[in-house]
């Protein structure tokens, strides 16, 4: 799709070849420890995209990875629950186990951290053995609750994302690069 066809009120912030970059230099990395644990339990590491957005990351990233993986995805929400009035976070495995597994969960974004950091912490309750997690882009804000063991590209702005997975009320989701939404 050529940026003439694209609206106006969008500037690149990454393409393609970048987030190729970031996948194989991540994938190179979760390669070594796929590997370290397929040598002390005989078993695949566990790779979780969250659903929707992280697909197409999720889809470069574990063709990177040069050990076999297992996948299993998770899809998340937030909700407001009416008796505490606090934001909840849910999540829904495919059926696949996870106690005793090393556990991979890749999103794209990490904004505050707050969802990938409940979705870590749950499948550590759920019985993992050890959960890591990567993003391809970590969003750098003054508060921030999580950290994810691997970041492919990070950036400062609360611009709104869209392309490569990311989606504008579910528009562009399939564009090849990465661009923000501009305000003009």
């Amino acid at each position: 799709m050529s940026d003439s066809s694209l609206p106006h009120n969008l500037r690149l912030q990454y393409s393609a070849a970048e987030i190729t970059t970031a996948a194989n230099r991540i994938g190179a990395e979760v390669t070594r420890w796929a590997k370290r644990v397929w040598a002390e339990t005989g078993q695949d590491l566990l790779t979780v995209p969250v659903l929707r957005g992280g697909i197409f990351f999720f889809a470069d990233l574990v063709r990177k990875i040069e050990h076999s993986v297992q996948i299993a995805p998770a899809r998340t929400w937030a909700y407001e629950s009416d008796q505490t009035q606090r934001e909840e976070i849910a999540f829904h495995f495919d059926e696949v186990p996870v106690e005793k597994r090393s556990v991979l969960i890749i999103d794209d974004v990490c904004d505050s951290g707050r969802t990938m950091k409940l979705l870590c912490e749950k499948v550590l309750k759920a019985g993992a053995n050890e959960v890591k997690s990567a993003t391809l882009i970590r969003r750098k804000l003054a508060k921030e609750t999580f950290q994810p063991d691997w970041v492919g590209l990070e950036y400062t702005g609360e611009e709104w994302f869209v392309g490569y997975g990311m989606d504008d009320s579910e528009r562009w989701r399939n564009l090849p690069d990465i661009y923000v939404i501009t305000k003009g």
